[in-house]
């Protein structure tokens, strides 16, 4: 493998996930959703979650019921 790759990847591996905060900036995600959304899922500010987990609790969250089992 060329060494200019191998970097990208290991830069890739190390970057850390964003903050939820992050993605709800990147969604466009409404202040009430996050909010609610945070206090659902047990998230502190500045939680880093993976992009993919994040849409599908906010999918979960805005679909869902109101009562988490």
């Amino acid at each position: 493998m060329p060494k200019e790759t191998k970097e990208v990847e290991d830069k890739e591996i190390t970057q850390p996930d964003p903050t939820v905060e992050e993605l709800a900036e990147l969604l466009q995600v409404e202040p009430w959703a996050l909010a609610g959304l945070r206090v659902r899922m047990g998230w502190a500010v500045g939680t880093r979650v993976s992009r993919t987990q994040f849409e599908r609790a906010l999918r979960e969250f805005l679909q869902g019921p109101t009562v988490k089992e």
